[in-house]
């Protein structure tokens, strides 16, 4: 509950949230409406409990030492591999991590469950946020061709593999 109500309301990734923060977000609002709501899984901004156990679920699935920490090898099962190995490197990196690293080489689950918010729901200004710091390599705020062709590179690596018909980088620049 706590780690969505940071993704949801921190924008600055700080890790802390701010008053103006919170004033720009409908937290408060949602606190008020559970005062009145008798069932709190009603209320699903943040403190439903089948989103929690969704989410539970699927940490504790790829979690396979249960040690409570997923590393590369467990997330590349996510999705049935559908993450790049370039992209699981980039999560790991800590391009993408609020504070101090709790395990280096791991996540936590609330790193997690940022990372699955984010993959589930891309409309998300926090979930684009996200993904934009996993491609932005040198962190200057903005993608350059070279980085966008650093991914694609192993997408078609993956397409080729799988025998479907692949697009030159250069061709996609052009579409």
């Amino acid at each position: 509950v706590i780690a969505r109500i940071y993704y949801c309301v921190n924008r600055s990734w700080s890790g802390k949230i701010t008053a103006p923060e919170l004033r720009k977000s409908n937290f408060l609002q949602v606190l008020a409406t559970l005062e009145e709501e008798e069932d709190i899984n009603q209320v699903t901004d943040y403190f439903s409990y089948e989103h929690f156990y969704v989410i539970y679920c699927k940490f504790w699935e790829l979690d396979k030492d249960h040690d409570l920490y997923i590393d590369q090898n467990d997330l590349k099962l996510h999705g049935e591999g559908a993450l790049s190995t370039r992209i699981i490197q980039r999560i790991f990196s800590g391009a993408v991590t609020r504070g101090p690293k709790q395990k280096e080489g791991k996540m936590s689950y609330t790193e997690f469950v940022w990372f699955l918010i984010s993959e589930e729901d891309k409309r998300y200004s926090r979930s684009i946020e996200y993904w934009f710091r996993c491609m932005d390599l040198d962190g200057d705020g903005l993608l350059s061709m070279y980085e966008l062709e650093y991914f694609y590179q192993e997408q078609l690596q993956r397409l080729d593999a799988l025998g479907i018909e692949t697009l030159p980088f250069n061709d996609c620049l052009c579409q």
